[in-house]
């Protein structure tokens, strides 16, 4: 759907434009109307729409951004600045990744990989961070930890990739089996362990150790392991009795296959307190 049609829908309408490039939020106190027009670029004073229509203009938000136009905020004038000189940069850590999340993810994608840029630099993204938080929630913050941590190349890559080998003659299954990782991933991160090769059996058991039971002083009392690939699955195999002797958790659910294992641990109310 068009971004003109979009916003026409929920009542904002700017015959003038044929064309809009981004759509900027602004609430400095000269601007007493609702919508104006900079260029190419509808302003909204969000504080000026109704009720209603200020609720309905939140619930478009991810069809803008799937229309890739540019959702900017009054302070945001360096923030773009910046992005347009790191433009190439983010453009060639994106390739591949593109592939590997949905397209509504995308732009999410986008910006993490901008902000992972910036920390890379050793600069401030605070900011940054709590902007992709403000549009994208947790789930947008849980998105840029994985990339900033490089789990975008390390784990979803890979996952995707050995799917894609396990089912060969089936991509529709290797593609629904990726995304339902994926989103459990992306959704659960909090109560997530991906097992790596680099680290030891003992390792790998002490920090699965120490993380469960931090999480249930917390409240929480389950743990979702990964183990992608060969190698990764044995370990996972050969840890699993030692943490729940030292937890005194469950298996709830487990789903082994040639490419990984799913391993869901839970530990009993009256052991977690």
């Amino acid at each position: 759907m068009k971004i003109l049609e979009i916003l026409k829908n929920i009542g904002i309408h700017v015959p003038k434009l044929k064309e809009i490039t981004g759509i900027k939020f602004s609430s400095l106190i000269h601007i007493d109307r609702s919508i104006h027009v900079e260029g190419s670029t509808v302003v909204i004073n969000a504080n000026k729409l109704k009720g209603k229509q200020k609720r309905a203009l939140k619930q478009i938000m991810p069809d803008l951004l799937n229309e890739s136009v540019a959702i900017l905020d009054e302070s945001s004038a360096p923030t773009v600045e910046a992005v347009v000189k790191s433009l190439p940069a983010i453009q060639n850590a994106a390739k591949g990744l593109t592939q590997i999340v949905p397209p509504a993810d995308v732009p999410l994608l986008n910006a993490c990989l901008f902000l992972r840029l910036k920390f890379d630099r050793g600069e401030p993204v605070e900011v940054l961070k709590a902007q992709i938080m403000r549009i994208y929630g947790t789930r947008g913050c849980n998105f840029a930890n994985l990339c900033s941590a490089g789990y975008l190349e390390s784990t979803f890559v890979p996952a995707h990739d050995e799917l894609m080998r396990a089912y060969p003659n089936n991509p529709e299954t290797a593609k629904a089996k990726y995304l339902a990782f994926y989103k459990t991933v992306l959704n659960e991160l909090p109560v997530t362990e991906f097992v790596s090769g680099r680290a030891s059996v003992e390792k790998a058991t002490a920090h699965i150790v120490e993380k469960m039971k931090r999480n249930a002083v917390n409240g929480v009392r389950h743990l979702n392991i990964h183990g992608l690939g060969e190698k990764n699955i044995k370990t996972v195999t050969s840890i699993l009795t030692a943490i729940q002797e030292k937890t005194g958790a469950s298996i709830i659910h487990l789903e082994k296959e040639k490419s990984r294992i799913f391993v869901r641990l839970e530990i009993p109310t009256k052991i977690s307190n």
